[in-house]
Order: C-alpha cells, then structure tokens, then sequence
C-alpha cells in the first residue's frame, strides 16, 4: 500500500502533550497514524505531521523491515510495538536523548 501524503495527513492523529512526570519539559506535538502505527514528532505541529508523513513513506517503500517507524527532528528509527512494550510513546522518546 502506497499513500498519498494527503491520505496520510487526514487519517493522522495529532496532539500536543508533555512527558509523564516531566512538568518542567516542554510539550511536543505528536502525529500518528493508525494504518502502519508509525508516529511523528516535532517542536510545531506542522513538523510533527511532516515527520509522519516521511516515516510513513519510508515504511511502505521499505523492503526491509515492517516495523513501525517513528521519525524525530532529523532522524527516523524503528518504532518500538505498542503490544511488546509498557513504556509510553514519550519514554521511548525519552531514551533516544
């Protein structure tokens, strides 16, 4: 399955949160998509939805792994299984930094 970029941003879920226990982080904004699970982040909205759209991209065109894919400022790595993992989205975050 190939989407479009425009596909991608209608169907993501987007929202701004802070870290759990972290109420002297700034809050990110994180864009997901529920088709292929991969998520964006970025310091502004628009950043965070084009971090998906890239990490979706590179999902489906990749041949190499189907594992989600979470796209940060500047980088994108596997993103680990919400169903393998109890850790929250930020904390997985939290151990790239």
């Amino acid at each position: 399955m190939d989407s479009s970029p425009d596909e991608i941003v209608d169907r993501a879920i987007v929202e701004r949160r802070r870290p759990p226990g972290r109420l002297d982080a700034d809050r990110m904004w994180i864009a997901e998509d529920p088709v292929t699970d991969c998520s964006g982040v970025g310091t502004v909205e628009r950043e965070a939805v084009g971090n998906l759209v890239a990490a979706v991209v590179e999902y489906e065109t990749s041949d190499e792994t189907r594992e989600p894919l979470l796209k940060l400022p500047g980088q994108v790595v596997s993103r680990p299984s919400p169903y393998t993992d109890t850790s929250s989205l930020f904390d997985r975050l939290g151990s790239l930094f």
